[in-house]
């Protein structure tokens, strides 16, 4: 189906205004060019789409949507993932894409890595203008460890850590994660050089349908610098399908997501519930996430190897960082139902004027047996206890065993400052923990590294009409030991 709308006719008169007064014009490739009106099933229609992109990046240009408003295309048997050059405004199309042949990705912004030979001493100086291949230009330079950092306890897999780093003339923009010039690391450097100019993917909604028997995500990202994502939503009907990943970002910086949402993912449902996220992400510095509203079954966020990492005015399920991050802000977001999640964490994670509804503020995973030290911030939030959920920062327990790893092999609990809090206090609920170790005994016997400072001020507790309420406020609903004497302060 394709209808010729207002913005189409707008388009079409800006650009013979523009014509008329002389100014040059970058031709730009249409599907209309590839036989989009005349094609008669779904199939064909993916195809003048696949060939209007591929055209456009070979001639230069981008791909105009003008006059095309909703689309219903069909993958076939032998379909590509859809290329995209730097610009591509889908001038708020509506696409129904039904999928059965494969799983794959509809778009891809994609650029290949270089292996390349470095001394792991450089990463944490930062400084590469040694290295010709880095010395000039703007390059982003992909470290992974061929050691394993730490196995997944229960889970079967091991994780290797990644970073990247934006190099400007063989000078880092930014800092790894954590240090790399360590005797128990055997770095394995790549590198691409980037165009830092803005690359944009923005206009869309795509619908997933529900006669669709494979997953098709969204968005693949690969190797970039300086992506916007905006105004795009994507929905997905109930399935049992699961394992999905809507937007797969991968070795990139400086990547804005703003006004997206997402609507249901694959990620089972009943008795098959199972994974699934609408942003898949990994090895990512200076992310942005802007008025981004998303719900799945099982939880929107599934990360690694993120740093610096920003989230505002979004409305979340959950996010979290597996494993391998750094500092991270949220600012006015509401989380709901579920947790933030984070292991092998370090740095500090801010929440600024968040609202907590039935849900854990923080959570620190047990199965990477990685406890990292990091520091919490909370201030101006609020945090709607129920009987489930009224602690703070869960600390979940796996045993005694220390991992292999030398940077991991103490047990760190993060330290904790809380600034003007409003706790919503049902009747039923009579006790804030600012703490809550949950799992094995036995670990609790160990004294827990790092952790020195907790502080609460301004703290008002109300009931969920809003009349004044009073509740306990305990450091754990466990009792634990740490290594060094922990202060504990609460003002009122």
């Amino acid at each position: 189906m394709i209808i010729r709308n207002k913005v189409g006719l707008r388009l079409t008169a800006l650009l013979m205004l523009v014509v008329s007064l002389n100014f040059p014009v970058m031709a730009q490739i249409s599907p209309f060019d590839f036989g989009l009106r005349e094609a008669t099933d779904g199939i064909d229609r993916y195809w003048a789409m696949y060939n209007a992109h591929v055209e456009a990046i070979a001639q230069g240009t981008s791909v105009t949507y003008a006059g095309i408003d909703t689309l219903d295309i069909e993958l076939p048997p032998d379909y590509q993932t859809i290329p995209l050059g730097p610009q591509t405004d889908f001038c708020g199309l509506v696409l129904y894409v039904t999928n059965n042949v494969r799983h794959g990705t509809l778009f891809s912004l994609q650029n290949s890595l270089k292996p390349i030979a470095i001394d792991k001493a450089m990463v944490d100086e930062g400084d590469f203008r040694s290295v010709p291949e880095l010395s000039d230009s703007d390059k982003l330079l992909v470290l992974a460890d061929r050691n394993v950092w730490t196995e997944r306890i229960g889970y079967g897999y091991a994780i290797h850590r990644q970073d990247i780093l934006l190099l400007h003339k063989g000078i880092a923009a930014n800092a790894p994660i954590a240090p790399w010039n360590t005797d128990s690391t055997d770095l394995n450097a790549s590198y691409t050089e980037v165009d830092v100019s803005s690359k944009q993917f923005r206009g869309l909604t795509m619908h997933r349908t529900e006669q669709s028997q494979y997953k098709t995500y969204c968005l693949n990202v690969y190797g970039q610098c300086n992506v916007l994502i905006e105004d795009v939503h994507v929905t997905t009907p109930k399935s049992r399908m699961n394992a999905d990943g809507v937007f797969g970002i991968t070795h990139s910086v400086n990547v804005t997501f703003r006004d997206v949402t997402v609507d249901g993912t694959y990620s089972g449902y009943g008795a098959s519930r199972g994974y699934g996220y609408a942003f898949s992400l990994n090895n990512l510095w200076n992310t942005v996430f802007e008025r981004v509203a998303a719900d799945g079954n099982w939880g929107v966020f599934g990360t690694n190897y993120l740093s610096n990492t920003t989230l505002r005015d979004c409305d979340l399920n959950r996010f979290d960082i597996h494993c391998y991050g750094r500092d991270v802000l949220l600012e006015r977001c509401t989380l709901r139902q579920r947790q933030t999640q984070f292991s092998s964490m370090y740095g500090t994670v801010t929440f600024d004027s968040c609202r907590f509804i039935d849900c854990i503020p923080v959570r620190i995973r047990s199965s990477y047996n990685a406890y990292t030290p990091f520091d919490i911030e909370m201030r101006d939030c609020t945090f709607e206890m129920t009987t489930r959920h009224h602690s703070l920062v869960n600390v979940m327990l796996l045993d005694t065993a220390t991992n292999a790893r030398p940077e991991l092999r103490a047990k760190c609990w993060p330290n904790l400052k809380v600034e003007n809090m409003t706790v919503v206090a049902p009747a039923l609920v009579g006790t804030l923990n600012l703490y809550e170790p949950t799992g094995k005994l036995s670990e609790l016997k160990k004294p827990v590294d790092y952790i020195s400072n907790v502080t609460v001020s301004g703290l008002k507790v109300v009931r969920p009409n809003g009349k004044p309420a009073k509740v306990n406020v305990k450091l754990s609903s466990r009792e634990f030991i740490t290594v060094r004497k922990a202060a504990f302060t609460i003002n009122p």
